[in-house]
């Protein structure tokens, strides 16, 4: 079974046969919570934090939402013992690449030494590639980010958004919110001095 290198070299072409955007485009703090999730969490292990403040910040902006998961099997998460992340769970793909190299959404170190001395044993028998993720970890969960079970939710709310601006922007000036208002004015106005004549 060949092995799969979830890099850009895996990742790009997918996007190019999709026709997507190379990247996310949801990758962003505020776009996505799977993405803050996970960049939060990779400060809890070794990674720069997110300001204290920031991240307080973003934590009550996304627990008003409904894409939060509400069980933890869905939840981004790291385990492992403390001061050593061995076990990275429902994460973006966008943010491990950034932090490992790899897209995936799920990341295994090996558990002992041991098993790492008997993968590096198999792997230079195997002449195994340097970018090959078992030089590091015990297993990989590639995933390209329109496979990511968030994507659909924000590009079917994202298609949407677009769809009613741009009927927005077809409305005449009196259908649209300042129109209205305008108009709701001018009214009153008239109405005002129709009473002040009478």
């Amino acid at each position: 079974m060949a092995i799969i290198i979830p890099n850009l070299n895996w990742y790009i072409p997918i996007s190019e046969q999709k026709g997507v955007q190379p990247r996310c485009p949801f990758a962003s703090v505020k776009t996505c919570p799977r993405f803050y999730q996970s960049l939060a969490l990779l400060g809890e292990a070794g990674s720069t934090q997110i300001d204290p403040e920031e991240d307080k910040e973003l934590l009550n902006y996304w627990r008003k939402s409904d894409l939060l998961p509400t069980t933890r099997e869905y939840a981004t998460s790291i385990s492992g013992s403390p001061g050593e992340s061995h076990i990275f769970s429902n994460f973006c793909p966008e943010v491990t690449f950034d932090r490992f190299g790899y897209f995936a959404s799920f990341l295994s170190r090996y558990a002992d030494r041991i098993d790492f001395g008997i993968a590096l044993k198999r792997l230079n028998k195997e002449e195994a590639s340097t970018n090959d993720w078992r030089w590091s970890w015990a297993a990989v969960s590639e995933m390209h980010y329109t496979v990511c079970p968030l994507y659909s939710i924000l590009k079917h709310r994202s298609d949407i958004n677009k769809a009613m601006e741009a009927k927005s922007d077809k409305d005449p000036w009196y259908k649209k919110p300042l129109g209205q208002i305008i108009i709701a004015l001018i009214s009153g106005l008239i109405l005002y001095l129709l009473t002040k004549l009478l």
